[in-house]
């Protein structure tokens, strides 16, 4: 296989999230050029640093506190978007990372604690989403986030970093539950409230979702001030998570959204007519055939949610096994085909 065809492979596989990142990063960095001096050497390293990342990531060691360098520990959600922020204010050395790559807003969640709940999701996800590389690297990237948790040496403080979204907060609360016993001081550090604090003109516009929205720059600026200002949970604060956890992991359901502030466990289906009523809007009266991915894309980008674009398109594969649509080309991605009403 030549570097091209490992190049496609790669790309392909990545988590659109990710893919986001990784072209907001790019273009922040040009933007830059006209700023600092020896930029185009400066990006070129960087772009090398992407290349290298995708194309040859590295094994995360389970227990990467046995040397003891570290003097702090970041948790975070989703694909590692903290990553760059630290390089850049030169942490990376002694600040480490814990990421979830999950997707807490979908899926089983019952016990996930134990080996029964964590094989009922991964089948779950198997059955279900299309990008078999992306269950494939949950199963394993999930006992190894585990067993970092539980070597953190208690001398070392947590922050943990969440958004308004089901997603990290699901995940905030998995997290406390599998921290219980250990003796650590933990901090939250809350990016939508202190986007709203720090940016409050940007804020009356628009606050992002999901924490790794935010760009490289304000996550620097949020890093900053949360390490100023920062709170460290009390036991009965650590002990409210916990039981928020058993609560909501006694739910069956597979779908969590962020309404009013909290997570509310909704029906499986709960998107399937707003997916109608945006199919309608796009084929119109053309009545042909659209593409799944437009699709997609345009239910993504309306329902202001951290789901992932992986569960609405096995939404569309449900309303295609309904007969509500029908379809040309290969069920095997989204990209591959496209729909229109029977």
């Amino acid at each position: 296989m030549d570097i091209l065809d490992d190049i496609k492979n790669k790309v392909k596989d990545l988590p659109e999230q990710e893919v986001r990142s990784y072209l907001q990063f790019i273009l922040y960095r040009i933007a830059l050029l006209e700023d600092k001096e020896n930029s185009l050497v400066e990006l070129a390293k960087d772009l090398k640093e992407i290349f290298n990342e995708i194309l040859y990531p590295k094994v995360t060691d389970p227990d990467p506190f046995g040397k003891g360098n570290y003097k702090k520990v970041h948790i975070q959600f989703g694909y590692p978007f903290l990553r760059q922020p630290l390089k850049e204010l030169n942490l990376l050395e002694e600040e480490f990372i814990i990421a979830f790559h999950d997707n807490f807003s979908i899926a089983p969640i019952y016990s996930l604690d134990s080996e029964k709940g964590q094989t009922d999701r991964i089948d779950w996800l198997k059955n279900n989403l299309t990008n078999e590389y992306e269950v494939e690297f949950y199963k394993e990237s999930f006992p190894r986030v585990i067993a970092q948790l539980s070597s953190i040496p208690e001398n070392v403080p947590i922050y943990i970093w969440v958004s308004e979204n089901a997603h990290e907060h699901t995940a905030l609360l998995f997290t406390m539950y599998l921290l219980r016993e250990q003796k650590i001081n933990i901090s939250i550090i809350d990016t939508a409230k202190l986007y709203r604090e720090l940016y409050k003109k940007n804020a009356k516009r628009y606050v992002p979702v999901f924490s790794g929205e935010i760009i490289e720059e304000e996550l620097q600026t949020i890093y900053k001030y949360s390490q100023e200002n920062k709170q460290i949970l009390s036991d009965i604060e650590r002990k409210h998570f916990e039981k928020e956890w058993l609560d909501l992991s006694n739910n069956f359901g597979t779908l969590r959204i962020w309404e009013n502030g909290e997570i509310k466990v909704v029906a499986e289906n709960y998107y399937d007519d707003f997916i109608i009523e945006k199919a309608k809007k796009l084929i119109g009266k053309k009545k042909g055939f659209l593409m799944c991915a437009r699709l997609v894309g345009e239910v993504y980008g309306h329902i202001l949610q951290y789901i992932g674009d992986s569960f609405l398109e096995y939404r569309v594969r449900k309303l295609i096994e309904k007969g509500i649509f029908e379809y040309k080309g290969s069920l095997e991605a989204m990209r591959y085909y496209s729909i229109k009403f029977k």
